[in-house]
């Protein structure tokens, strides 16, 4: 085979290689080195390229790759085909093979820039429309995302109101919690709620606080705004007042919102929101339908709250009452029997209290006679005496049964003109066997005049304090009774020197069934009874007491 030159070839930016009939490298130009460096072995070299696009017409499809089919051709070869020269580096030929006289020539054109450039063109169209879509698909999730904020903000609000009505019934604490939600959503600069009265509204509760003083004006609207709250609809517009009827001006215009707070057809009230905000949405106006309906179902369930906690006064009222009644009864029933008591012992009493009396009266007469018959002086003496000692026994009992009558005067239900200091006396009278020889009482007795009172009545509210006050003191002591009358007050202090009265009872002391005595011994109705009939009179009683050291109990009447 003639030698050839093909020095030529180097010339030539594109690797050549030229095969001789026997497929031995003859040739190498020098792209082809610097490509590819110094290959021998055609077979391990062409291990390094796969197609682009598979070829399928080759007798041996495992083995197959380009370099094999350019070098096995018969006829001119052409394809793309991948060159990997290190684990991450791929580049892009374009190889062709002809025949030169009996040398097959394989050029190996580099188009890694074309193919890349081909395909950033793709992946710019295909980014370009991504982005596109994309965009389309942010927009959409935008609007969604708003959507959803503002549902989140509405769910959030109902939340944190409904627990507020849960917590609370109170409608001034409902109002105030919802106002400020409001303020806060909207970045407001203040908002109002007015309340429908007759046909108009008047501003009820403000946020912030600061602007109380419009608390009680009118609301009044022009004739669309009116048709706008008879619609139930929100309306928003800008303006200089809070109302047109306003005699204040805002520094700077102000957008107003107007949200009619209902229930079912009734319009209870507005919210009325100030702000400078000049955004406002859909999702906003669901917000503050949502929150006026809200709070609208929570007027009427306060005000249902209020008209049951009112019907609960009343029956408190009715039961207590019903209660007083009772003691009444109790005390009614107690003075009957008492006055029938002291009517049939008074009668028994005063049956053989007069024949004692008159056989006395024998005895005194019997005994001027006998002083002249009888000779021992001494025995007339003794009878004397003991005629004496039994005529003042008889003045005594005679004066009990007298008091006991005028105690329980069951015939004076009217009011009567009484000194109260007699009165205080005819008790201690009646209770004499509870001081006699242990408790010593003070009488600082002021000068009174004639009340009109019940005097039975009030006889037993003394009756009732004095026996707690004996009953106070262990040993002896002292009760001071001081009576007193300045601008037309009557005032009556009895204080002792007993034991006072335990703190665990101070605060119902005037309930009726508390008592500190045994049972048996005290009903706990005597200062519950006292307490009515003072009441009765228009008066108050009070107590100061001091454990161990005493109390003292003050009735005031008006005169």
């Amino acid at each position: 085979m003639p030698d050839i030159d093909f020095s030529l070839y180097n010339n030539f930016d594109t690797a050549i290689l030229i095969l001789d009939s026997s497929k031995k490298i003859v040739f190498k130009n020098q792209s082809f080195i610097k490509n590819f460096g110094g290959v021998k072995n055609l077979e391990k070299f062409g291990n390094y390229f796969s197609f682009d696009i598979c070829m399928l017409d080759s007798d041996n499809l495992m083995g197959a790759n380009p370099v094999t089919f350019a070098v096995d051709s018969r006829e001119s070869f052409c394809a793309n085909a991948v060159y990997q020269k290190a684990k991450e580096q791929f580049f892009y030929y374009l190889i062709k093979s002809f025949w030169q006289n009996e040398y097959k020539v394989i050029v190996f054109k580099n188009i890694t820039s074309e193919i890349l450039f081909e395909e950033t063109e793709k992946r710019y169209a295909f980014i370009r429309q991504q982005y596109l879509t994309l965009a389309e698909e942010n927009k959409q999730f935008a609007a969604l995302q708003q959507k959803s904020q503002a549902q989140t903000v509405k769910l959030a609000l109902m939340h944190r109101i409904s627990n507020v009505i849960r917590e609370s019934m109170d409608l001034d604490k409902i109002i105030d919690s919802a106002l400020k939600e409001i303020f806060n959503l909207l970045g407001a600069v203040k908002v109002y709620y007015a309340k429908a009265e007759d046909k108009n509204f008047y501003i009820k509760d403000v946020y912030p606080e600061k602007y109380t003083d419009v608390i009680g004006e009118k609301a009044d609207f022009s004739a669309d705004i009116k048709k706008s709250i008879r619609l139930k609809e929100i309306k928003v517009g800008a303006c200089i007042k809070d109302y047109p009827n306003s005699t204040k001006t805002f520094p700077v215009q102000l957008n107003r919102i107007i949200v009619p707070v209902s229930r079912l057809h009734e319009i209870l009230g507005l919210l009325i929101i100030y702000t400078n905000r000049t955004f406002y949405d859909d999702s906003q106006n669901d917000v503050l339908q949502s929150i006026a309906s809200q709070l609208g179902s929570a007027i009427v369930q306060a005000s249902l709250f209020s008209q049951i906690k009112e019907k609960n006064l009343e029956l408190e009222n009715a039961l207590a009452e019903l209660k007083e009644t009772q003691l009444q009864l109790i005390n009614s029933e107690k003075m009957a029997s008492l006055g029938q008591l002291v009517a049939g012992v008074a009668h028994e009493i005063n049956t053989p209290l007069g024949s004692i009396n008159a056989n006395n009266d024998i005895l005194a007469k019997l005994l001027s006679r006998l002083s002249c018959e009888c000779d021992d002086s001494s025995i007339l003496e003794n009878i004397r005496n003991i005629n004496k000692i039994d005529k003042e026994a008889i003045k005594r009992i005679s004066g009990i049964v007298h008091s006991l009558k005028r105690f329980v005067r069951l015939d004076e239900s009217d009011l009567q003109l009484a000194d109260i200091n007699n009165e205080i006396d005819l008790t201690l009278e009646l209770i004499k066997h509870e001081t006699k020889n242990k408790i010593e009482i003070i009488k600082n007795y002021g000068s009174i005049p004639k009340i009109k009172c019940y005097p039975n009545m009030l006889n037993q509210v003394f009756m009732n304090i004095l026996i707690n006050a004996c009953h106070s003191i262990e040993k002896s002591g002292s009760i001071t009774i001081t009576t007193d009358f300045k601008a037309n007050i009557l005032t009556v202090k009895i204080k002792d020197t007993g034991c006072g009265i335990d703190d665990s009872i101070k605060d119902r002391i005037f309930t009726a069934g508390t008592t500190t005595k045994k049972i048996g011994i005290g009903t706990g109705l005597g200062l519950a009874i006292s307490q009515k009939i003072v009441q009765k009179h228009n008066g108050s009683i009070s107590f100061t007491t001091q454990k161990g050291k005493g109390t003292e109990f003050v009735i005031k009447i008006p005169a």
